[in-house]
């Protein structure tokens, strides 16, 4: 399974988390919550560098992707497809593995779909920090049925009317 692979590779190159309590884990936190707080274009190119680490494994559920430079690219296409996007982080815990699991609630707004509709969807991320406080391994875990597929007009309605059913 890939993401397991990912996340075991993480683990070895990248074994010196922030330290529990410590100030780098709470920077490593807060450079992760500003980075998704208002997700567009320009915010990509000034905070994803600080945020996440050259050699990332990333994951949202819609595309795995491996590299800063691959996910800046996937990111600021995505950014590009929204009017407006922002994430809360609603918690955080740190694993005995030195992981991250974080809870989150995401807003997104697009603009070719449900153009002017803000939809909403909760999900959570498995982070992996490396000894900078830079995101080495990112999961996410959520419904991308509700926060996306919905949305697509025939798609939409073929998710809408099976849910109907069940």
């Amino acid at each position: 399974m890939e993401t397991l692979t990912a996340l075991a590779a993480a683990r070895a190159a990248h074994p010196q988390a922030p330290a529990a309590g410590s100030d780098a884990e709470a920077a490593a936190l807060k450079t992760f919550a500003t980075f998704f707080s208002s997700f567009a274009s320009d915010r990509v190119d000034q905070l994803l560098d600080s945020t996440y680490s050259p050699d990332v494994y990333f994951n949202d559920t819609l595309k795995s992707i491996r590299g800063s430079a691959a996910l800046a690219h996937y990111l600021k296409e995505s950014a590009a497809a929204v009017e407006d996007c922002r994430v809360t982080i609603e918690d955080a815990t740190r694993t005995v593995d030195g992981d991250y699991l974080l809870r989150w609630k995401m807003m997104i707004r697009f603009k070719k779909l449900r153009r002017g509709v803000n939809t909403w969807t909760v999900g959570m991320s498995h982070l992996r920090f490396d000894a900078a406080g830079r995101v080495a391994y990112h999961q996410d875990y959520w419904n991308a049925a509700d926060g996306i597929y919905e949305h697509v007009p025939v798609l939409g309605w073929m998710i809408r009317a099976l849910k109907k059913r069940l």
